[in-house]
């Protein structure tokens, strides 16, 4: 459906176990994979925040990527959570350090919680 919506821009919300970490959006819809930051809004957070949890997934990287309307509205686009596309290239390196810091901890809370790893 989506290329027969009339649409502003996408944006795609990444997330670490539920945790919002970083938004980057397309403003030209013509060039969807010329990603820029995107600061998102408490209501697109809301959003966001509804779809990574409606997901149930408790530990993994997702991405919510939606399409923001004309009349201001966001509409699901995509749900990914296998192999999600994160472009950390285009981070700053704050945010990038950040996110894979974020990463590292969740990867030590999965194995920990196995009983077959332990920190030194």
């Amino acid at each position: 459906m989506q290329p027969f919506l009339d649409f502003e821009y996408e944006v795609s919300f990444s997330f670490i176990d539920c945790v919002f970490q970083y938004a980057l959006h397309a403003p030209d819809k013509k060039q969807r994979w010329k990603l820029e930051k995107y600061i998102p809004t408490y209501n697109d957070l809301d959003f966001a925040n509804l779809f990574a949890y409606w997901n149930t997934m408790d530990h993994g990287i997702q991405r919510v990527d939606a399409c923001r309307t004309k009349d201001g509205q966001l509409l699901l686009v995509e749900l990914e959570d296998l192999n999600p596309f994160l472009s950390l290239n285009l981070l700053d390196e704050d945010t990038r350090n950040s996110f894979v810091g974020e990463f590292k901890k969740a990867l030590h809370k999965v194995i920990e919680s196995t009983g077959r790893y332990k920190r030194a």
